[in-house]
């Protein structure tokens, strides 16, 4: 289901008025958590430029530009609000950032070595068009440090099992539309608007494009997340190589 124009003035308006904010709003562990393994990975392969799609105020930027000498890091995002704290507060260069969508990207193919999303794909309704075209500009790896519903903290492991289910049949969607008042997002204060995603969603397009693909729980780990996270881990990253990386430093 398309957008509708009420999630997208919802969304706007949200990171228009919390943009001086947005950074101790949303100064979660899990990100970081998964941007140290993000370098590690990045140093491995040799990785030397990175897109930040989604990249709100420049977090990813930032933070693995200090960690790789020479990075040449780019960020995206629609949000004219969230660049100008990039810019003002953060200084980063104004012709590393560009205002523009996610989901068609304006750059062309195998553009960058690697492409990194945090926290940003559960907030569009089309996040298989974001991941695709991430794949796409990605020359050596991708990286999608994102929300998992199927193991959300709070619930038992038969509701979470439930929700699965109903997922891979097709029905929770449909289910979850009816109970939103015939729309597939929702809207909170502390999170804007976003739709119900899991990284596990996006791991057969991650797997069909990748040679390998590693998964890794991150932030506050339950027990059982390593053995389990499509159930335990309510944040994972998914690290996908375009080539073969078994033997080397990543695993």
């Amino acid at each position: 289901m398309a957008r509708s124009p009420n999630a997208v003035c919802a969304q706007r308006d949200y990171y228009a008025r919390t943009a001086s904010d947005y950074d101790a709003m949303h100064a979660k562990g899990e990100h970081y958590d998964a941007l140290r393994h993000v370098a590690l990975y990045m140093r491995a392969i040799g990785a030397r430029s990175l897109l930040d799609t989604g990249c709100g105020t420049g977090m990813a930027m930032r933070y693995l530009e200090k960690q790789i000498d020479g990075l040449q890091a780019r960020g995206n995002d629609p949000s004219a609000a969230l660049l100008r704290v990039a810019i003002e507060r953060h200084g980063i260069p104004s012709e590393q950032l560009d205002c523009v969508s996610s989901e068609r990207l304006p750059y062309e193919n195998s553009s960058f070595d690697a492409v990194v999303e945090t926290g940003m794909l559960h907030h569009t309704p089309e996040p298989q068009r974001v991941v695709a075209e991430m794949l796409r500009v990605a020359r050596k790896a991708v990286f999608i440090s994102d929300s998992n519903i199927y193991g959300q903290e709070g619930s038992s492991v038969a509701a979470r099992a439930l929700k699965l289910a109903l997922a891979r049949a097709g029905l929770l969607r449909p289910l979850l539309r009816r109970m939103r008042g015939g729309h597939d997002w929702y809207f909170n204060d502390a999170d804007g608007v976003a739709w119900s995603y899991s990284v596990f969603d996006s791991y057969p397009l991650v797997r069909g494009s990748c040679a390998d693909v590693v998964v890794l729980p991150t932030g506050n780990k339950r027990r059982l997340a390593d053995a389990c996270p499509i159930l335990y881990a309510s944040h994972c990253l998914i690290a996908g190589f375009k080539e073969p990386v078994v033997g080397s430093d990543v695993r």
